[in-house]
């Protein structure tokens, strides 16, 4: 009866660690948006272009967006159009570290938008 109990107990503990692993496992990530006065969608897109050239990372792009990768990040830059300005957003994730994905969301927000 006691080999029971205590298999039970030990299978209960098992199973509710394994659940709270992949939330310990979770990404850190940010998202921030800004407002291109005068800016095309074409080009938030140019500048999105340009700003990943710079930083020498892969990446990866479609019509309205560009992804890339860093130390243990990624990133997604998004530009919408509306009319003769657009809007850039800005997700960025990080395996560890939430200030290291809001310092690059910071970083690449100010660099599209020319501040």
């Amino acid at each position: 009866m006691n080999i029971t109990k205590l298999a039970s107990t030990g299978l209960l503990g098992l199973s509710l660690s394994a659940a709270s692993l992949p939330a310990l496992a979770a990404p850190q990530i940010s998202t921030g948006d800004r407002w291109l006065e005068g800016v095309s969608q074409n080009q938030c897109l140019q500048r999105a272009d340009a700003f990943i050239a710079g930083l020498d990372i892969p990446s990866d792009g479609g019509d309205i967006d560009r992804t890339g990768y860093f130390d243990d990040g990624t990133f997604r830059i998004l530009c919408y159009g509306a009319d003769s300005d657009s809007m850039v957003i800005v997700f960025s994730a990080h395996e560890d570290s939430l200030d290291v994905a809001t310092g690059f969301t910071s970083f690449a927000l100010d660099s599209i938008s020319g501040n």
